[in-house]
């Protein structure tokens, strides 16, 4: 699991570092600048499929994610082993916090916190 960190963490510094998104105006790297970034690594449960865990996450992510205020975009990706990476990007620790709270209760998110 380690080295799946490693490999999110070397992502996301070769995303910061990318020359083509440094030609921006300053106006707008501002908007987009990440204060943090929540890396999660899971398999999916046993009996949940690929395609039907691909379409909850989409639906969570159009349906709360994008409306909470901070949330700047999300990575998902998934290993030949079947170790999925959520990486998802905040303005700042406390967009990221506020949101946690929200999930708890938010319709979209509960399938997510079930076991």
């Amino acid at each position: 699991m380690n080295k799946l960190i490693f490999i999110g963490l070397a992502s996301v510094l070769m995303t910061a570092c990318n020359p083509s998104t440094q030609n921006q105006t300053e106006m707008t790297t501002k908007e987009k600048k990440t204060g943090m970034v929540e890396i999660t690594t899971f398999k999916l449960n046993q009996g949940v499929t690929e395609k039907d865990f691909g379409k909850s996450a989409l639906a969570m992510q159009k349906e709360f994610l994008e409306k909470q205020s901070g949330f700047i975009k999300r990575t998902l990706t998934v290993s030949q082993d079947n170790v999925w990476t959520d990486i998802v990007y905040w303005r700042d620790q406390q967009s990221f916090e506020t949101t946690m709270k929200l999930a708890e209760t938010s319709e979209p998110v509960l399938p997510f916190w079930r076991k």
